[in-house]
């Protein structure tokens, strides 16, 4: 039989901050993005912003999918309880 892989608490506590962090980051160009835009020329801007908005729409797809789906394996391997 195979044994189940294992993770230290520590890996994924990192984990999770890494994966927090990405989400704040996110959150930070949108905002400024969309900033710029407020006192900028159309054009170049607006191509900014469509393409900044295209990959924090896919990132935050991808994110709360791992927040959904994959983040609960490891956590499930850590074998302690969630961190508050």
């Amino acid at each position: 039989m195979n044994q189940t892989p294992t993770m230290p608490r520590s890996d994924f506590d990192q984990l999770l901050t890494q994966h927090q962090e990405l989400i704040r980051l996110a959150n930070d160009l949108e905002y400024q993005t969309y900033r710029l835009g407020e006192q900028a020329e159309p054009g170049p801007v607006s191509d900014c912003q469509q393409a900044a908005g295209a990959l924090i729409g896919l990132l935050r797809t991808v994110l709360f999918r791992h927040d959904q789906q994959v983040l609960p394996v490891p956590e499930a391997l850590t074998g302690a309880p969630a961190a508050e």
